[in-house]
């Protein structure tokens, strides 16, 4: 059969959207209707079922120990500690149940995930590091996110292979002693640098290779004693960069001065390198790739979000290692499933499978571990199991469930406590006329000890009993803006291995909340949406898709033109 581009209107949003002819075919592939969900609409579907850094204190329904956890005390169901869960002193085949062909089988589904115990998070091989989630394999780690293989690193997300003493940082790899920088790799001792690979002691930096003792730059490769892009020798740098004199106000003055001078200088329609007959942004060594975001060696994929070595797979968010998968968020290893959330190790041939580990041939169970032909946690023979399974999915076909998602009342959190908060804000009015769940935080007096102005300037004038003060965030110069998005903590202290590394790094202590400034750090991140734009060069014809919408001020070149500006 051949296919035809097909517009069709969002049941959700009500915009128009285009299906093309190569997803067709790959719907057809797995025996799934075509989408009635705009890309973007999906997206935020799956987006909702991921908590990955507000943590809540609870017990443990197992034990009554007092956890952390991504799941707050007044959930309809049960949360047991992470040994817990995994032991053998439960089996979640305990709550199974037949399959009912008079209930809508979302409606069964959640009566099932209201009862079964849920993980309190997931923070696997990790030492001295409770406050991590989505991560596994750190040590000594705090307020770490969706990372693995880390060392003495805190307030971070995707610091991955071997991270050290990294602060604030999102997307790091192979780095070490790194503070409020995106996009890095193979970074030692630099701080507010954007894109930039194999550096060492660059500051205030975007797009550098190679660099080291670089200021203030954008664009070189393989330079020393740079000072925004201009070779000053190593004496007149050391004067200029004399870090025993960095304080608060001069940080704040290099800021202001380094985003003027980047907003002149061209950037690349896309950030990322090697990629073929690609459309998206933060992408790599990937081909055939549609509308993606932050994905990395990948292969004839399309609206994809945060996904690695992954191949012939559609609409997926956060997972790894997968072959022919779709609508699946969370997932490591992955093979041949669909509509799934949070499982790990291995899941194949499943579908509507949440929190499950290491199952296969699974319909719509949830907390199963190692376990084949079970529906509704229930067990059956392998004949059994593929009778009903298609029987289900005959049935779901008539009630138009069979191909959607989890609807996004089942999502066991609000609005306002997932990842689409951090993508899509919105504030409590907008988020409920959506029909969206929200949670407001109760305001919490934390007693705070001291503001902002009273802070330090510099590291060197700063007392040790600074750990022990309670630090109002600055943001509350700006209360009502963050109270409409739910975002200030309001409050926040210094622990012990932050002081130590802002000793090492010869930083002052900084003046806002932990959640504000990991929002500052999504606003210097292009946001997961495309534009049709042409090259700036006056020269040039090409035209593309990029992340820079027509009214941002910046310079936007083709990759052929912007490789000759800064090689």
């Amino acid at each position: 059969m051949e296919y035809k581009y097909e517009n069709k209107i969002c049941q959700n949003c009500k915009n128009d959207f285009v299906i093309e002819p190569e997803d067709f075919l790959f719907y057809e592939k797995i025996k799934v209707p075509a989408p009635t969900f705009c890309p973007e609409c999906r997206y935020i579907r799956r987006l909702l079922d991921r908590n990955e850094y507000n943590l809540y204190k609870r017990k443990c329904n197992a034990t009554g120990e007092n956890i952390i956890s991504i799941y707050r005390s007044d959930v309809l169901f049960p949360v047991y500690k992470q040994e817990y869960w995994k032991s053998d002193s439960w089996d979640a085949l305990e709550y199974g149940r037949d399959f009912d062909f008079s209930k809508l089988f979302f409606d069964q589904y959640e009566e099932l995930r209201n009862v079964v115990p849920h993980l309190a998070m997931v923070n696997s091989n990790s030492v001295n590091s409770e406050y991590t989630n989505q991560s596994q394999n750190n040590k000594d780690c705090y307020m770490l996110f969706t990372s693995g293989d880390n060392e003495k690193s805190m307030y971070g997300s995707w610091c991955q292979d071997n991270g050290y003493f990294l602060c604030d940082c999102y997307m790091a790899q192979k780095s070490e002693y790194c503070y409020e920088s995106i996009n890095i790799k193979k970074c030692s001792r630099c701080m507010w640098i954007y894109d930039c690979s194999d550096c060492v002691d660059v500051y205030f930096s975007r797009d550098c290779r190679g660099c080291s003792d670089c200021f203030g730059c954008v664009g070189l490769r393989n330079k020393q004693y740079y000072f925004f892009n201009e070779n000053i020798g190593k004496d007149e740098y050391e004067k200029r960069v004399n870090k025993s004199v960095w304080n608060r106000s001069f940080i704040n003055e290099m800021k202001l001065k380094f985003s003027k001078f980047n907003k002149d200088i061209p950037v690349k329609f896309y950030h990322g390198i090697q990629v073929q007959n690609s459309t998206g942004d933060y992408i790599e060594n990937s081909q055939n790739m549609k509308l993606s975001f932050n994905c990395r060696d990948n292969k004839d994929t399309a609206y994809m979000q945060d996904v690695w070595k992954v191949e012939d797979c559609l609409d997926c968010t956060e997972i790894m290692n997968a072959q022919l998968c779709y609508e699946a968020q969370g997932i490591a290893i992955p093979n041949r499933s669909m509509f799934i959330r949070s499982c790990f190790n291995t899941i194949t041939d499943s579908c509507y499978c949440d929190m499950c580990f290491n199952v296969q041939n699974c319909f719509g169970c949830f907390g199963i571990r190692s376990k084949k032909y079970c529906i509704l946690n229930k067990q059956y023979t392998k004949e059994e199991y593929f009778v009903l399974r298609d029987k289900i999915i005959e049935y779901m076909s008539r009630t138009k469930e069979w191909g959607e998602y989890f609807p996004s009342n089942l999502s066991p959190f609000s609005y306002n406590e997932s990842m689409a908060q951090d993508y899509f804000p919105l504030t409590k009015e907008h988020a409920i006329s959506k029909g969206y769940k929200w949670y407001d935080r109760e305001p919490r007096d934390y007693g705070m000890t001291i503001s902002t102005k009273d802070l330090p300037e510099n590291i060197n004038n700063t007392d040790e009993n600074i750990i022990n003060e309670v630090i109002q965030c600055s943001s509350q110069n700006s209360l009502e803006e963050k109270q409409k998005y739910n975002l200030c903590a309001t409050a926040f202290k210094i622990t012990p291995l932050e002081l130590t590394l802002y000793k090492i790094l010869n930083l002052p202590i900084p003046e806002k909340c932990f959640a504000c400034r990991r929002q500052d750090r999504f606003t210097l991140r292009n946001p997961r949406k495309l534009y049709h734009s042409k090259c700036m060069n006056k020269d040039c014809i090409n035209e593309f898709e990029t992340s820079y919408s027509p009214e941002r001020p910046e310079i936007v070149y083709c990759e052929k033109c912007y490789q000759q500006e800064v090689y």
